[in-house]
């Protein structure tokens, strides 16, 4: 399964959202995006799915990093993306809560295992873009 996921940064933040408890991965935490339909390019899938879950537009500056994993019932390729909130008001459609963290807290948020695995890449970093 190839999946898309939002790196959304300001003033030394990322964005997070919870997935709700009826949903696989339930209350877990997680960089927002989602599948990659058939046919649609990855940067499209990003967009189009942050505009169906949190009615935000977004532009999306360049790749950060491509993770795969293997879980017990499925594979999946998880490429994160930089991006920046450029229209629309934010509404939680397929998330129960939101907050923006700073890295000494995301290292504390319970995250799904392919997001766990962005946080050493961020880590490393000596901070995240604002665009």
């Amino acid at each position: 399964m190839i999946v898309t996921a939002a790196l959304i940064s300001s003033q030394g933040r990322l964005f997070v959202a919870q997935r709700p408890p009826w949903k696989k991965f339930g209350l877990l935490w997680e960089f927002p995006g989602g599948k990659v339909e058939p046919g649609e390019g990855l940067e499209q899938s990003l967009v189009r799915e942050i505009k169906e879950e949190l009615c935000l537009d977004i532009r999306v500056h360049g790749l950060f990093k491509k993770i795969s994993r293997q879980e017990p019932d499925f594979a999946i390729d998880l490429h994160a993306y930089w991006c920046a909130i450029c229209g629309g008001t934010l509404r939680l459609i397929e998330h129960i809560a939101f907050m923006w963290a700073n890295i000494s807290e995301l290292k504390q948020i319970d995250f799904t295992q392919a997001d766990r695995l962005l946080i050493p890449f961020l880590e490393s970093l000596p901070g995240f873009p604002d665009f």
